[in-house]
């Protein structure tokens, strides 16, 4: 290989067809490193030799960081970096990081309306049931809901949860938005039908709460029985952004209890789930193996939002979303 070449390592195993599109997209005078399984020998080897690491869905470990001698940067594949990644290591290093918005915002909040939809309607229940011979007909009617004129709670008012206000529209929900960090324009806030409260508030009248908010110390198991005790019976949680955010078990027993209504996972801690997740055996809830994002039309947008950064690095040029370590804790 010539010296000449920046190497860049796709962090993760992925299909080929996913290594194509990265492969197709690649600036020039760059060449993409791939895994050929899922192995950390194979990981380490090829960071040895990488310029540049491509973060999603695999973690960057603390401890590889040291492994890498040539690497100059981390871009994510997407927005998720905090608490995923070795920021002390990093800044040590002088290590650049970004992040990649692109793709994200429009396929999770679809995705996490979807799964609204499939609790309040039950969705994968009757699926389930008319494949083993049952015609449950009119027997869920007492207890499945329409969207329209929901109050819903978005808990994280940023790019994702501002597109799941504005798809919300057509069905006239009562909105509510619970950010410390970010209050959206007042006009905005009109036009969304979406008002900017405290969680306590949000908890106590949501019909249906969706997260869309980081990992954070202090994000961590905010989602746990004090706050499934401050819900309504009746609510729905839908969770699109990180496992960390809630606590599983305390959810298991929330759903046992009757506490709240349903639930929607897309995220899970840790990542894959245990096979004794206690979420498994109940049937109120929606699982999904944390693909809010994984349609081809965001792998391809974000395909070209992190290679696009890949190359102003290259040249010299400033990065787009790169993250200031120097202010992170």
């Amino acid at each position: 290989m010539s010296e000449n070449i920046r190497r860049i390592l796709y962090l993760s195993h992925a299909p080929e067809a996913v290594y194509a599109l990265w492969r197709a997209s690649m600036p020039e005078g760059c060449e993409l490193l791939t895994l050929s399984a899922n192995d950390d020998a194979e990981r380490l080897e090829k960071l040895a030799i990488a310029d540049a690491v491509i973060v999603a869905p695999a973690v960057l470990r603390p401890e590889w960081v040291a492994k890498a001698p040539r690497l100059k940067l981390v871009q994510h594949q997407g927005v998720g970096w905090q608490g995923e990644t070795p920021i002390a290591e990093l800044r040590e290093r002088g290590i650049r990081l970004a992040i990649n918005p692109s793709g994200t915002a429009d396929v999770v909040s679809e995705h996490a309306l979807a799964l609204i939809f499939a609790c309040l309607r039950h969705i994968p229940r009757t699926d389930a049931a008319i494949r083993r011979g049952e015609w449950l007909g009119t027997a869920l009617r007492p207890i499945s809901r329409n969207l329209r004129g929901r109050t819903v709670g978005i808990v994280g008012m940023g790019r994702i949860g501002s597109a799941l206000a504005a798809l919300l529209q057509p069905f006239k929900v009562r909105g509510l938005y619970a950010d410390p960090y970010q209050r959206l324009p007042e006009g905005l806030e009109l036009a969304l039908n979406f008002r900017r409260v405290g969680l306590e508030e949000l908890l106590r009248e949501s019909e249906v709460i969706s997260l869309h908010l980081p990992a954070t110390a202090e994000t961590r198991h905010l989602f746990s029985d004090d706050a499934f005790a401050r819900m309504r019976a009746d609510a729905v949680l839908v969770n699109c952004a990180r496992g960390a955010v809630v606590d599983e078990a305390a959810l298991a027993r929330a759903l046992q209890a009757g506490s709240i209504r349903a639930a929607a996972i897309d995220v899970f801690e840790p990542e894959p789930p245990r096979p004794d997740n206690p979420l498994f055996g109940l049937p109120n809830v929606v699982l999904t193996p944390h693909v809010a994002a994984g349609t081809l039309d965001a792998m391809q947008a974000k395909v070209q939002g992190a290679t696009a950064n890949l190359g102003r690095f290259f040249r010299d040029e400033p990065l787009a979303d790169e993250i200031d370590l120097a202010a992170c804790p």
